[in-house]
């Protein structure tokens, strides 16, 4: 009798399985069958050869434009190529002479320089992570990898200390733990907080699509007050080690704060997002806009340069964005994207007549906790290596001056600049296997330190490249601290300099078209991810923002405000790329 009871029993519970193997695989059919349904078919239009630099002509732009976005940064073309492969007629604008924005590069005397990309995240090179799918799917799989040093990616030095950062976390945490015995457990706190801070963030972006008041409300009552707290703040909370917060903070010029400003989420995702190591686009970042701009057209778009947008036509009766005045001439669409920041488009894209509609977004960006504190100056220089005698590094050094506090050496260098508190070093050339190929017996270098627009404010109105005395003394000046540093870790250049080229935030607004300088756009604080405004939607309808102001700074960065934007413009964009989170 119990022996029938448990064969029923087993039966039944056959049945049940059954059943519900047959159910998930008709749902799992289903779903396939939707997206399948709102896959489009790509129209294959005919794709330039030089896709960076097309120049502006009304005769170029597509006719029944659905989205006009101004600039061809990370953000612009992210959200360009989705929208385009969602049926929609894109146009990008840019008022540069080459698009691609920090992913540009430029050539000077065969020497060729890389401006925004140095290096990302280690999970680009797994097929399957969520970076590497979303790239693959706006390139069509057209940028390939190459690894940086898995030993030592990143070297943080302070005089004759160094420190290498390697790749995975146990290793690393094994290296930290050896060179601070006594602080085993504080870093093993700290790579859990990073983790749970990671975790969280994601939250913040979705608790933003929330009416203000609950937005609000939520930030005051959910276990999320790691997120509104400064990297000092939270160091300070495990450990009173200052060498070793130095070191955990080391790469904070990644995002332009030091500990006492920045946001430890920012900390935390910057040290979440090179947990494998790092890596470098092969055949430099403009490959990565030359695919993108591809795609674009393939799918009917067009990406124009030396376009640059002098206003946002919005209808005064309606609240409404329809279009953009460039050179005169004004191209009208049903969706208009900003990818050149909060302040340029609020302040310098919407006209007088709106101003009031944006009071609210324009108040907030004086606040000094929101505007971006630090711009950053560039040297590019030159290097001969005709006997291919040099073996430079794969690594990036992070050279800190005079010590590990990292906020007491940006408060010498506010007292006084010539101060540098940090510097930058990394040599394109050795990262991309093919640079020798394409430039064969030359290197390069980039170093890279911080800059007040103030300093350079004054020559703002100076006609480029015929600036005054002054500020040209002052870059020599800066050019020489720079190459002092760079020389005094790398001794084996001197005398095979041929080339020295020096920008500041000057050079920055002119070429990449910043707001004073600000590279990194608005400040990495707490206070700055706390803003409910500052989101895809803007309070002018059919007028959105796109890049790094949306989620936070950098290529990657960029590239998930690019995605928001998208979802924001078409659902069946997030239904295509869901699965890439």
């Amino acid at each position: 009798m119990n022996y029938n009871n448990n064969m029923n029993y087993t039966n039944d519970t056959s049945m049940t399985n059954t059943l519900l193997l047959c159910g998930t695989s008709t749902a799992a059919y289903v779903a396939y069958k939707l997206w399948k349904s709102f896959t489009l078919r790509c129209p294959n239009c005919p794709t330039s050869d030089n896709p960076t630099k097309q120049g502006f002509s009304m005769k170029q732009v597509p006719a029944n434009l659905d989205v006009i976005i101004i600039g061809s940064g990370m953000g612009g073309l992210s959200t360009a190529a989705l929208l385009a492969k969602q049926g929609k007629k894109v146009l990008v604008l840019e008022q540069h002479d080459i698009a691609g924005g920090n992913l540009h590069t430029f050539t000077e005397k065969g020497f060729e320089f890389d401006t925004g990309l140095h290096y990302i995240g280690g999970e680009i090179g797994e097929t399957n992570s969520s970076v590497r799918k979303q790239l693959d799917y706006i390139t069509d799989g057209g940028v390939e990898w190459e690894p940086m040093d898995e030993d030592a990616y990143d070297v943080a030095i302070v005089d004759d200390e160094r420190f290498d950062f390697c790749a995975g976390w146990t290793k690393l945490k094994a290296r930290l733990k050896k060179s601070f015995p006594d602080d085993a457990e504080a870093i093993d706190k700290y790579f859990k907080l990073v983790h749970k801070s990671t975790t969280l963030f994601p939250l913040l972006l979705v608790l933003k699509l929330l009416p203000e008041p609950l937005f609000k409300l939520a930030m005051r009552i959910l276990p999320i007050d790691i997120l509104q707290k400064t990297t000092k703040e939270v160091l300070d909370s495990i450990t009173t080690n200052r060498k070793l917060q130095g070191v955990l903070t080391y790469h904070y010029g990644d995002y332009g704060e030091p500990p006492e400003r920045g946001a430890f989420a920012m900390n935390a995702l910057i040290a979440s997002h090179y947990r494998s190591g790092a890596y470098y686009p092969k055949g430099g970042p403009l490959v990565i806009a030359e695919r993108i701009i591809h795609v674009i057209e393939k799918w009917g778009g067009k990406v124009l340069v030396r376009a640059p947008v002098s206003s946002i036509l919005i209808d005064e009766k309606k609240n409404r964005a329809y279009g953009v005045e460039v050179k005169g001439k004004r191209i009208l669409a049903k969706t208009i994207i900003s990818s050149v920041g909060a302040p340029k488009t609020f302040m310098g894209l919407v006209p007088a007549s709106h101003q009031r509609a944006v009071e609210k977004c324009t108040k907030a960006l004086m606040d000094p906790n929101v505007a971006s504190n630090v711009s950053l100056m560039s040297m590019f220089v030159g290097i001969n290596d005709e006997d291919h005698s040099l073996q430079l590094p794969k690594s990036n050094y992070w050279i800190h001056s005079p010590s590990w506090d990292h906020d007491k050496n940006m408060a010498d260098y506010q007292a006084d600049h010539n101060k540098v508190p940090a510097l930058f070093i990394s040599f394109s050339s050795a990262k991309d296997p093919t640079y020798d190929t394409r430039h064969p017996g030359k290197q390069v270098a980039l170093v890279v330190g911080p800059c007040k627009f103030n300093d350079v404010e004054e020559f703002k109105d100076d006609r480029v490249k015929h600036r005054r005395k002054e500020y040209t003394e002052m870059k020599e000046k800066w050019t020489q601290i720079f190459m002092d540093g760079l020389l005094r870790h790398f001794p084996e250049l001197s005398g095979k300099v041929d080339f020295i080229d020096f920008g500041s935030a000057l050079t920055n607004d002119f070429y990449l078209g910043t707001h004073r300088g600000a590279v990194y756009g608005l400040a990495h604080t707490p206070e700055r991810f706390q803003q409910h405004w500052l989101q895809c939607q803007t309070p002018i309808k059919n007028l959105l923002l796109t890049g790094q102001d949306i989620c936070s700074c950098g290529i990657c960065g960029a590239l998930v405000g690019g995605y928001l934007c998208a979802y924001k413009v078409s659902f069946r964009c997030f239904w295509q790329t869901m699965l890439y989170w």
